[in-house]
């Protein structure tokens, strides 16, 4: 993981981002289709974070849903060694704005990869911060993500 204690934030376009898949289905509220894609944060070439995203086309009152899995990666590296911290993204007044949420009961590959999923009180105010925004940010401004990028109108 990317120490930021003690330093600068890092910038957001410090980071690699690779979508590993995709899929997509229909809202269970309206039946518009969703998309959901994932995949790695990389830095330097090193993996920092595992993404997942989701949202409904065409629908920015549903907003977007993004879980992230911080911690140690490599092939030694046991779920125990990572956690989940789950942001909401909103368009508020034409506006995109990100929110930390608990990241209990979200997305279902969160238990597989991580062992622990941080609540909203155990993020904010803590060095996971400005991580978690630099990555959040990289994430939004990749490519796999331009659809929501047409919400901020």
């Amino acid at each position: 993981m990317v120490d930021v204690s003690g330093r600068e934030p890092p910038d957001w376009r410090s980071f690699e981002i690779e979508q590993t898949g995709s899929s997509n289905g229909r809202c269970d509220c309206c039946g518009t289709t969703t998309n959901r894609v994932w995949g790695f944060v990389r830095r330097e070439g090193a993996p920092v974070a595992a993404w997942f995203t989701g949202w409904t086309e065409g629908r920015p009152e549903h907003g977007a849903a993004f879980d992230l899995i911080l911690g140690e990666w490599g092939d030694d590296a046991p779920k125990e060694a990572r956690f989940a911290v789950a942001l909401d993204y909103r368009v508020i007044d034409q506006k995109g704005e990100f929110m930390v949420v608990d990241a209990e009961g979200r997305a279902d590959q969160n238990h597989i990869l991580a062992a622990t999923a941080l609540k909203r009180s155990e993020v904010i105010g803590t060095p996971l911060v400005p991580l978690t925004f630099a990555i959040v940010d990289a994430i939004y401004m990749s490519k796999p993500l331009a659809p929501l990028r047409v919400w901020n109108v």
